[in-house]
């Protein structure tokens, strides 16, 4: 329990929740999935406070209504689906100003900022005017602003729904770069499958309960328990389970690609 960041312990909301548990551990980048209307977001919310939960949720051990509001904005940031609202003229001016919280020296101010547009592929478009941005870039610039205050926990609700799959794949590989290079818990939830296999960990709800958890060796290749709830596997995952299946491979990889899976086949 040491190593959880969120315990959630015993959680009942009217018409969702009831005597729920579940738990986040740190540092790792984990994933929430499940069809429509399953508590995904309910979850999220409870989380971050917009949900009274009465003594249910713990953060470092510590119950959630302990702390203050200023000190919880300083642990966790978070991102759910809304109209974002920008103020500033210039997406590299918004970065610059969401630092004015901090007493930090002008010329540290502009290195993080400018590491943050590096980092997170944000040159093409720093010069642009933020509320002009395509949704995917609006999406981007506010987990920059986020990630610019050192959080420690990352929450991102449904925040893939509007991008390609493209674009969805390189925030994901963003995100676990970012997960790895710092002190930094990332809790994203999805309806695509797809979008979890990059994740440490994987959570499956469904009416309100946690059906499937794991690896997402261990959850994506539960494909009877999946498809029941209505979920669709990633194609090559799908493949790789029927054609184990029927003793044509031997192990299902995460990280297969149609390449490697003729390799394996013309063998």
């Amino acid at each position: 329990m040491q190593d959880n960041i969120i315990e959630v312990v015993g959680l009942s909301l009217p018409y969702s929740f009831q005597n729920f548990n579940i738990s986040f551990e740190r540092n790792k980048l984990i994933a929430i999935t499940g069809p429509n209307n399953c508590g995904k977001t309910t979850l999220i919310k409870s989380i971050i406070g917009h949900i009274f939960t009465n003594n249910t949720i713990y953060i470092y051990s510590q119950e959630l209504e302990y702390y203050r509001v200023t000190e919880l904005n300083t642990i966790m940031k978070y991102i759910i689906p809304e109209e974002y609202l920008f103020f500033e003229e210039s997406v590299l001016q918004e970065l610059i100003n969401s630092l004015n919280n901090l007493e930090l020296p002008e010329n540290i101010k502009q290195k993080k900022v400018k590491d943050i547009i590096k980092n997170l592929n944000m040159t093409k478009i720093q010069n642009m005017n933020p509320n002009e941005l395509s949704d995917s870039n609006k999406i981007k610039l506010q987990l920059a602003k986020h990630l610019l205050q050192n959080p420690k926990i990352l929450l991102l609700d449904d925040i893939f729904i509007c991008m390609t799959k493209v674009e969805r794949q390189n925030i994901i590989k963003l995100l676990r770069d970012i997960q790895n290079q710092m002190d930094l818990t990332i809790i994203m939830t999805t309806l695509n499958l797809e979008d979890c296999l990059k994740s440490d960990y994987i959570y499956v709800i469904n009416d309100n309960i946690v059906a499937l958890e794991g690896t997402p060796l261990e959850v994506l290749t539960k494909d009877n328990i999946l498809n029941k709830i209505g979920l669709e596997l990633p194609f090559i995952i799908d493949l790789s389970v029927k054609l184990r299946d029927y003793d044509l491979i031997e192990d299902v990889e995460i990280d297969m690609d149609i390449e490697r899976m003729v390799n394996i086949l013309w063998k």
